[in-house]
């Protein structure tokens, strides 16, 4: 035992000095290792219930058939899907399953784990860490993750867990946090690296209970079931690339940046938009104001109108929500190229801007205009002016209450949320968030950091790091008109050429990379890694526009090879022809 805490002192010390500093700081001490055990100093009680040993071993005997671990899966069986509103995505995958469903060694409701690797693994909590020890010695892993908020109980586990064994055997696919609370974002880095193998199932060990064990599953838990939205498809891929097309050359097209040094307002639709309306009233002619999405609703219910105003969702539902708004809205409507052309056709005065990382574009886009509209507004804002304020910009919400104002979208929608991610508000301690809405935040967050921005946030919701939380102020009058004009010719008539879209040579390569022969579940598990990688770094229009695609069939094929035999999944890999299903070429015409 002595030899091994000396082992992984020297490993710390020697490539992570944030662990053995924090081993070497600890100041006092409440556990202690005898016989086999761990005993609380003060109380003489004994931690395990029977010995580390034994009691490690059992905690690792067979996980995904273990009752002591909590299983997590996204689904139990292949779902078929509607060929009618997906009709490449939808074709190729039911393809797919219905091949699977033939072979004679399909299982519709349980699983073909292979018996020397897990799916994505998490430990919260380690005590003595012997049962991390064992499982590392026996399974391969999609990944691991292991929380432990005690200092002292992690260098209890020096004693037990060899851990330059574990970075060694598992590199990036081991995650380890020690002390304190476990940050959102990097639960969301550990999932993203590998999103499609760590959505199938998750297996979860709580080895004891504790306020911050607790915070850090019910962030787990969020992330897990959000991180399978927000891949897309092909289909609205298309439909985006089809607008795009559609709109470019025909609008002034955002072109520069020009610094005005004047304030602009923010000016999205949450909750508290309600309590900013008197101000955005009081200072409309001391200020640009630059309002977002549904947003427009409850400024012309109230007679006013932004300067400004931003929509970039590509959906049709767009153009039957906007349709009223833009007959009597009096500014310029600044849509993002992917927007429904006919939408452009209600605005009096259309404007355009390319979204950040857009498909076939990576020259005048509005950088950190992702995920939301909200962050477009902030971007779009940030281009001109280094004073920035919020309104209903809430990224938040108080839970069983109301999301958005009165007079929106959202009257009569089910807008109530009863769960989320509980943040540090910006007026008050119960606000609450998702993780859409983190990502906002954090992307804002990064912007104000990097332009060095003022911002005032009158906003009742999230509170934003970098600013500074208002609930009023009277601002000094500014020359509108002029510095209307002056954003307004920072947007200019291009001409844009057109391209020519093919596919065939991505999916040609694709269909090699999956019919190549895989030998077991952590062979495959590498193989589809390596796909998304690929499609994450790769900037070609043809792989962005079917990555949301591809992964949805990956998944589906890491499904599926829990549910056959290794000779089946074999012929089902042999059998696949993506080619069928997805065309060769998209045009401008």
């Amino acid at each position: 035992m002595q030899k091994l805490f000396e082992k992984n002192i020297n490993f710390f010390y020697n490539n992570l000095p944030e662990y053995y500093n924090l081993i070497k700081n600890i100041k006092s001490r409440n556990y202690k290792i005898v016989n086999d055990n761990i005993v609380n100093i003060h109380t003489n009680e004994k931690i395990y219930p029977n010995s580390i040993i034994s009691d490690s071993i059992n905690i690792a005997q067979a996980p995904t058939h273990n009752n002591m671990w909590e299983k997590k899966f996204f689904t139990l069986s292949p779902n078929k899907w509607n060929e009618k509103d997906f009709p490449y995505t939808g074709k190729a995958i039911n393809h797919l399953i219905n091949q699977a469903e033939s072979l004679d060694s399909f299982e519709n409701e349980n699983f073909l784990f292979d018996k020397t690797f897990l799916p994505t693994t998490a430990i919260f909590g380690l005590l003595a860490g012997k049962h991390l020890d064992v499982l590392v010695k026996n399974y391969n892993f999609q990944s691991l993750f292991v929380y432990e908020p005690n200092p002292e109980f992690f260098a209890i586990s020096l004693y037990f867990v060899d851990y330059e064994y574990i970075y060694k055997k598992l590199g990036e696919r081991f995650f380890l946090w020690v002390n304190g609370t476990l940050d959102y974002y990097a639960i969301e880095k550990f999932f993203y690296e590998r999103v499609i193998t760590s959505s199938l199932l998750n297996l979860i060990y709580t080895t004891y209970s504790h306020p911050l064990i607790n915070d850090a599953k019910e962030k787990f838990e969020q992330i897990r079931t959000a991180k399978f939205r927000g891949w897309g498809t092909f289909e609205d891929e298309i439909k985006g690339v089809q607008n795009h097309l559609q709109n470019i050359n025909k609008y002034p097209l955002l072109s520069k940046r020009k610094q005005l040094n004047i304030p602009i307002c923010v000016v999205a639709n949450g909750k508290s938009l309600e309590n900013s309306l008197a101000f955005i009233k009081k200072n409309k002619n001391s200020m640009i104001i630059v309002s977002v999405g549904t947003a427009i609703n409850p400024l012309l219910k109230a007679g006013i109108h932004s300067d400004f105003h931003i929509e970039q969702e590509r959906i049709d539902l767009l153009e039957k929500i906007l349709y009223e708004p833009l007959k009597e809205y009096k500014g310029y409507f600044i849509g993002a190229s992917v927007v429904n052309p006919k939408v452009f056709t209600y605005a009096k005065k259309p404007l355009m801007y390319i979204r950040e990382g857009f498909t076939l574009s990576d020259k005048n886009t509005l950088i950190g205009s992702s995920p939301i509209v909200g962050n477009s507004g902030f971007a779009f804002a940030s281009m001109y002016t280094k004073e920035i304020y919020l309104c209903g910009m809430d990224l938040g919400f108080r839970l069983n209450e109301r999301k958005h104002p009165k007079n929106s979208y959202y009257d009569n929608k089910n807008d109530i949320a009863k769960t989320g991610i509980k943040i540090k508000g910006n007026f008050s301690n119960d606000i609450y968030t998702n993780s859409l809405l983190l990502s906002s935040k954090r992307n804002i967050e990064n912007l104000i950091k990097a332009l060095n921005i003022s911002v005032y946030n009158l906003s009742d919701g999230a509170y934003i790091e970098h600013t500074t939380p208002i609930k009023d102020k009277s601002l000094p009058k500014i020359n509108k008109s002029l510095y209307i004009k002056e954003i307004v010719s920072t947007f200019k008539i291009t001409k844009t050429a057109l391209p020519s879209l093919k596919f065939a040579k991505v999916i040609k390569q694709l269909e090699k990379s999956i019919n190549h022969k895989t030998n077991n579940i952590k062979e495959l598990t590498g193989m589809i890694d390596f796909i998304e990688d690929v499609f994450k770094s790769k900037n070609i229009p043809e792989m962005k526009i079917l990555k949301g695609s591809m992964f949805h069939y990956l998944f589906n094929l890491y499904l599926l090879a829990h549910k056959l035999s290794k000779k089946d999944f074999q012929t089902l890999l042999k059998n696949i022809n993506l080619k069928e299903f997805f065309p060769e070429k998209l045009t401008s015409e």
